[in-house]
């Protein structure tokens, strides 16, 4: 078999070449899972973040997460917000 590209190697005879069908469904907006999540971040305009904890003060953390159900983002930019950049 040969590529589409191909002008040197020759069909054999009696043989069809495979028929190339267009892709079924709506086409994609993105050309990757990547691709995606940056125009997430980028439409609701979310900047990543790295924090470093001692493991202890981590495992707490997360132990605290799951009772209350609640997820990191939220809780960060709460304290953030309330605690820090509060007017004084």
């Amino acid at each position: 078999m040969r590529g589409a590209d191909d002008t040197q190697t020759l069909e054999l005879p009696g043989i069809k070449p495979p028929v190339v069908t267009k892709k079924r469904g709506r086409p994609a907006l993105h050309a990757d899972p990547a691709a995606r999540q940056r125009a997430y971040m980028a439409r609701n305009g979310i900047v990543p973040m790295t924090v470093q904890l001692p493991e202890a003060l981590h495992a707490e953390f997360m132990t605290w997460l799951t009772s209350k159900g609640k997820k990191q983002s939220t809780v960060i930019a709460h304290l953030i917000r309330t605690q820090l950049l509060r007017k004084r």
